[in-house]
């Protein structure tokens, strides 16, 4: 399992410490002494990663975990798929043997691929909110300082980047359910149409169509210009695919997220440093 990045959760907690608006009103209290009032002053530039880069870090973060579980859950399926036995076996508890191993149905398969499901909804939904923060032109409003300008344009790069391959890492995982789904309900019932056309086809062969491997979770989002081809991930070939190839092609992607992570959190730091002056 891949580890948290530290400098962007880094950053994130440091982010909570932030100010927000500045209050210009005082508030009485009864107490005694009298209550001091306090004026708080922050800059647009940090006013800006409380309010919009914060909240992303956070849902960045949060997919960072929920991608993690992902290949754990790929090899319980393969392990499913491969043990998979005839019904008609004593011992057995799925689909018979086929020569693709990835289309064996056991309890095993279904109970991982329904684990797998779980993970799509949320990993959408942060990229969702993430992306629309990042892409809120609020954020890149002029500031009044070209410096400021830059940075919060270079931290808005960063994200979106990390975004893409989270983006990624969601194709792959959602492509493999769906796919597999499709297949299952393609072929339900087929155990019961030897009995009824008098021929048994229970022991025909499994070939899902191929779904194309989808990102749903981008209705109204402007295109992320950082997105990435799929095809192109090394050691991945979109289609019928090796689990391992999938793995592994996950394993990339996690690299490959956590490499902009790190460079995003180090510039999140720097600045944050600014905005404890």
């Amino acid at each position: 399992m891949r580890r948290v990045t530290p400098t962007l959760a880094c950053a994130l907690a440091c982010a909570a410490f932030l100010p927000g608006r500045a209050l210009s009103n005082a508030t009485t209290a009864a107490a005694t002494p009298p209550p001091e009032i306090y004026h708080v002053v922050t800059t647009a530039l940090c006013a800006r990663l409380h309010e919009r880069v914060r909240p992303a870090v956070a849902m960045i973060l949060q997919n960072d975990a929920k991608i993690a579980k992902s290949p754990p859950l790929f090899k319980k399926y393969m392990r499913g798929a491969m043990t998979a036995l005839d019904t008609a076996d004593p011992n057995g508890n799925g689909t018979p043997q086929m020569n693709d191993s990835i289309y064996n149905e056991s309890p095993e398969t279904s109970m991982t691929l329904q684990q797998m499901s779980y993970l799509v909804i949320p990993i959408a939904r942060n990229l969702i909110s993430a992306q629309t923060l990042l892409d809120d032109p609020k954020l890149l409003d002029p500031t009044g300082n070209p410096a400021d300008d830059a940075t919060l344009a270079k931290i808005r790069q960063q994200l979106l980047e990390t975004v893409a391959y989270q983006s990624a890492s969601l194709d792959l995982i959602n492509g493999f359910v769906q796919t597999m789904q499709l297949g299952e309900i393609q072929h339900a019932g087929e155990e019961y149409l030897g009995a009824i056309q008098g021929q048994d086809t229970s022991n025909t062969s499994i070939q899902p169509t191929p779904n194309p491997w989808q990102d749903p979770n981008t209705p109204g989002l402007t295109p992320n210009p950082y997105a990435l081809d799929t095809t192109q991930i090394p050691g991945l070939a979109v289609g019928y695919n090796p689990l391992t190839s999938i793995v592994d092609g996950l394993s990339w992607l996690q690299a490959e997220t956590q490499k902009r992570e790190d460079s995003a959190g180090k510039t999140i730091s720097n600045v944050l440093t600014q905005c404890g002056n």
